[in-house]
């Protein structure tokens, strides 16, 4: 993956991921699956590595609401 690739691949998931508490098009599994592959690449942004586990924690918070409490 090139760094423009990876560069447009992370800003699209960026806008994406807050309007999946809207509503989810895609499923979560599919949108967690886009920003895990990017984790291989991340390096190659100075911000990268942040940028991917701020994602990644908002996948995690999504996920939490979305677990009936037992």
């Amino acid at each position: 993956m090139s760094l423009h690739e990876f560069s447009k691949d992370l800003a699209h998931l960026e806008y994406v991921l807050p309007l999946l508490e809207r509503g989810n098009p895609l499923s979560i599994p599919y949108w967690r699956q886009r920003v895990t592959a990017l984790e291989a690449q991340q390096a190659l942004l100075p911000d990268g590595t942040k940028r991917v586990a701020r994602l990644l924690k908002l996948f995690n918070e999504f996920e939490r609401r979305s677990v009936p409490a037992r």
